[in-house]
């Protein structure tokens, strides 16, 4: 089946709805644009998707690079060369405030590590609650749903992932909250956005919760998903010191000293590739759920209505039929002409089709900037021994962190 996905052979997308599985985000993403569907996910999709145009974009890259700058003189002051730390928790702390200033002008520094861990955990308990047996069957029990089969079948998870949900719906509300009684003053980000986003022939304004339920979604999947990324690629850079050393001399050369600017991106290709190849080999979001409507033939296969499709991006970006030496790490397959090479959805890291992330170009504007602002300070080297072992969730996080011992360039 992944070479049929590959290839491009579901075409007929509308016979498939999302699986009854991400009902267990609604506790913290409400009806946002990655749980909610039909109708409602057709107009928030319209509305929102002009706000991640260029234009939009283009002062963000500003509040990116300066909170990227606090937090790397945050490292210089606090870490000594040599010193092991827990790369992935200090990307996603970066990334908070890197999304929390370019969306919603507002410095997350204080309550980082309360939203973080609240997310690690709702992801978490949310995987283990899907893979569980019982959710799995008790969710096609007569007047059952798969949120009730997980308070009954998994209380103590459930209860613990509501519970941080709703952390992180109290901070992320308390910022909407004091714009609704303040009003938006100079600033102007994607908070403002949402709150002045009018249906056409309408007029009609988003209500106060569904403005919560985007910001929590782009909040939450803009940090997790691009700052994992990240993470990801510093732990492969570490293991390929060749294409950490171009890496670093495209940065060099490219911005000396300089903060990076929304332009610099496109001058920075191998450091955009290496992102990339990280997020092939450790997609973010490693699979999609589809439940067929109607009777369907894929590849040759016949699928009947109702049945559960699973799609692996991870086995998709690793498939020997499409990919060269699958497991290595290889950013230039990501250079010129090399993408085209190849069938059309072999590269998921976003989704594919009409519901592919409308944030893309934010988030690789985001990596961009701040894989490439790491690595004119500081360089990572795998603590001797450590071992790295995946915790599949809703996205792929390293369970026990990445521990890296740093060590300044400059």
């Amino acid at each position: 089946m992944r070479a049929a996905w590959a290839s491009g052979a579901f075409s007929n997308q509308d016979n498939y709805r999302k699986s009854s599985q991400y009902e267990l985000l609604e506790p913290v993403l409400g009806k946002g644009l990655v749980t909610s569907s039909g109708e409602l996910w057709q107009r928030q999709r319209k509305l929102v998707q002009p706000m991640f145009a260029k234009r939009h974009l283009v002062p963000f890259a500003d509040h990116m690079a300066a909170a990227g700058g606090d937090a790397l003189d945050a490292w210089g002051r606090e870490y000594a060369d040599g010193t092991a730390v827990d790369v992935a928790e200090e990307i996603l702390h970066i990334g908070l405030d890197t999304v929390g200033r370019a969306l919603v002008g507002h410095d997350f520094a204080d309550r980082a590590g309360d939203f973080g861990a609240a997310l690690g955990n709702v992801l978490h308990q949310v995987g283990a609650i899907g893979r569980s047996p019982g959710v799995t069957v008790g969710q096609y029990l007569p007047r059952m749903t798969v949120q009730r089969a997980a308070a009954l079948t998994q209380p103590r998870r459930w209860r613990s992932g509501v519970k941080s949900a709703d952390v992180m719906v109290g901070i992320v509300g308390d910022i909407i909250d004091d714009r609704i009684r303040n009003g938006h003053g100079e600033k102007d980000d994607l908070l403002r956005l949402l709150m002045e986003a009018e249906v056409e022939g309408t007029g009609e304004r988003m209500d106060r919760q569904q403005v919560l339920d985007e910001l929590l979604t782009f909040v939450a999947a803009g940090h997790e998903t691009t700052m994992h990324g990240l993470a990801w690629m510093t732990y492969l850079l570490s293991q390929h010191p060749e294409a950490r050393e171009r890496m670093e001399a495209e940065v060099d050369e490219v911005l000396g000293d300089d903060a990076p600017t929304a332009e610099d991106c496109d001058r920075l290709p191998w450091t955009t590739a290496c992102f990339q190849e990280a997020m092939r080999l450790y997609p973010p979001v490693w699979h999609v759920q589809r439940v067929a409507i109607e009777d369907d033939v894929v590849g040759g296969y016949r699928i009947d209505a109702g049945t559960l499709m699973f799609v692996s991006i991870w086995s998709t970006h690793r498939d020997p039929k499409i990919w060269e030496n699958p497991a290595g790490f290889d950013p230039r397959r990501r250079l010129g002409d090399a993408p085209k090479q190849r069938p059309r959805f072999s590269y998921l890291p976003f989704g594919g089709g009409r519901r592919v992330c409308v944030g893309q170009g934010f988030a690789m504007m985001n990596a961009t900037i701040l894989a490439a602002m790491i690595a004119q300070r500081f360089r990572f080297d795998l603590v001797p021994g450590a071992k790295i072992v995946l915790d599949p969730t809703v996205t792929i996080r390293p369970l026990h962190g990445i521990p890296m011992r740093i060590q300044r360039r400059r």
